[in-house]
């Protein structure tokens, strides 16, 4: 299959690229990117300057687009938003007009809003903040741009991904920064649960979306489990072997939070995540040593 990607040398775009050696790739992204193999041409360019490439866009036909890109993060700015918002809308459109039939989105699960729980895609969300609206406008859009073309539309709401090479302000990155100055982390809420997984979950995911014919909608990518901001804490210290420097803990209840119903995904594509927290934790940990 011909799949175009954006944001290919972002954090789920250098998980994806090397699971897609069998598909022939065009890759855009704003630095460079290192692969092995002749499957793949890279595009070094900003995604808001389509004049300057639509051209091999064009040469290329995709069947397929996987849109990961969103600039700036983690800048949720109304004018970072709209720019984003306003790029996304102009590559939709331009993918139907050359005829591409499937497109993958990234969505976030923080458009499930304030709700608590499990969320099903089908859950009305709550109130929204900034970042979580443009994504659903484009959303909207996305599904009636859509609509009529013959396209299959994929919306894949991602919930709290970590691992390798994401940010050093993140969870587990800035814990172990603290650990390994003999600090105790700085949790807010550690009772607060979360959907954490794995980022080689999500690429994997998204790409059995894509290469399924009738996969279209929306999709919950997570790993269906709620687990505590603390235990995640707990388990960096253990890995570090400085487990004496947290307190002892008490027993406490789950604080608010939220996490993904899979079972569409699952029944979709036969996914489920692979890689447990403890083994996600460890890998994580190895990049940042």
């Amino acid at each position: 299959m011909r799949i175009f990607l954006t944001g290919a040398s972002g954090f789920i775009g250098r998980q994806l690229v090397p699971m897609m050696g069998h598909h022939q790739l065009l890759l855009v992204g704003r630095s460079g990117i290192s692969l092995k193999g002749e499957n793949y041409k890279f595009i070094k360019n900003d995604l808001a300057n389509l004049e300057n490439w639509r051209e091999q866009i064009e040469d290329f036909s995709p069947e397929a687009c996987i849109h990961l890109a969103w600039s700036g993060l983690p800048d949720y700015s109304f004018s970072k938003c709209r720019e984003n918002f306003n790029i996304s809308l102009q590559l939709l459109d331009f993918l139907a007009q050359i005829g591409c039939k499937r497109i993958f989105l990234a969505g976030t699960c923080w458009e499930y809003g304030e709700n608590h729980g499990q969320m099903s895609e089908t859950f009305q969300p709550g109130a929204h903040n900034l970042f979580a609206s443009f994504k659903t406008a484009t959303r909207l859009i996305g599904e009636q741009l859509t609509k009529t073309t013959g396209i299959n539309f994929i919306w894949g709401r991602i919930f709290f991904v970590y691992g390798p090479g994401q940010r050093s302000t993140s969870l587990i990155p800035s814990c172990f920064q603290a650990f390994k100055k003999g600090k105790i982390p700085e949790l807010n809420n550690p009772n607060a649960v979360n959907d954490f997984i794995y980022v080689s979950d999500v690429a994997r995911a998204i790409l059995k979306l894509v290469e399924n014919p009738s996969a279209k909608g929306i999709f919950n990518i997570g790993s269906g489990k709620p687990t505590k901001v603390g235990k995640i804490c707990k388990i960096i210290a253990e890995e570090l072997n400085l487990e004496n420097l947290l307190t002892k803990e008490t027993c406490l209840p789950e604080g608010k939070g939220l996490w993904a119903d899979i079972t569409s995904l699952h029944e979709t594509i036969d996914w489920k995540p692979e890689i447990s927290i403890e083994a996600g934790i460890r890998e994580t940990i190895k990049s940042l040593e």
